[in-house]
């Protein structure tokens, strides 16, 4: 019980800090909009050439104002577009930005239930490692169960272990704070394939972040794997 409460505070936590910090968050966010955009183009082209004549299903957790991969994926006529993220701001931001065929939750996304076999795809960039990480694990095995077969799932974790880490004032918030968690890149290998994944992309890239007025080197686990 104790456990379930302290995860409901994490995201009640989680959920104020990004609802004030969402347009700092957003301008933050741009010197990694490239690293994204750049696997979600290798994620599109692992799909055959002649799906675009028909339509692909898409689902993305952790979707923030919708910049810059949301966009893009409605951009595209032949792309159905499911976008979630906990924050309503964030929400509000993304419907101002997106064309309305997008359908954005809001919420928790280990509240989220579709269908057995319901997507093409589950992109999760920046987002699973907010969970607690019993939840990751959860929400990894929904996301098989989602995906129809042969369907992928893009997504980043943190190169290291660590139950957990907590930033009440990140990004210069005063309400909520921020959480994440991590099983590392070899336990997390581990667990995608114990659900049945087949690795496609498997690799660390390190991204450049500042803090407090300081650039540091953070190296996130990237995986493209295959149902």
């Amino acid at each position: 019980m104790s456990e379930t409460i302290n995860n409901h505070q994490i995201k009640d936590d989680i959920k104020k800090a990004y609802d004030e910090i969402a347009e700092v968050y957003l301008n933050w966010t741009q010197p990694s909009q490239e690293i994204r955009l750049s696997y979600l183009d290798r994620m599109l082209r692992s799909f055959d050439p002649a799906k675009e004549n028909s339509q692909i299903n898409i689902l993305e957790l952790g979707c923030g104002a919708g910049v810059p991969c949301t966009e893009l994926l409605a951009s595209r006529e032949y792309i159905r577009v499911t976008a979630n993220d906990i924050s309503e701001t964030q929400i509000a931001m993304a419907k101002k930005r997106l064309p309305e065929s997008v359908n954005l939750i809001q919420g928790d996304m280990m509240g989220l239930e579709f269908s057995q076999d319901h997507f093409d795809a589950v992109m999760a960039m920046y987002s699973i490692f907010h969970l607690p990480r019993n939840e990751q694990t959860t929400i990894l095995r929904r996301i098989f169960d989602w995906l129809k077969p042969g369907g992928r799932l893009l997504a980043n974790f943190p190169e290291t272990g660590f139950a957990s880490s907590s930033d009440p004032s990140w990004l210069g918030g005063t309400k909520g704070a921020m959480h994440w968690s991590g099983w590392g890149k070899d336990e997390m290998r581990r667990l995608l394939t114990e659900i049945g994944f087949e690795m496609e992309i498997d690799e660390v890239v390190v991204d450049c972040e500042e803090k407090n007025g300081v650039s540091q080197s953070v190296p996130f686990h990237w995986i493209l794997a295959k149902k």
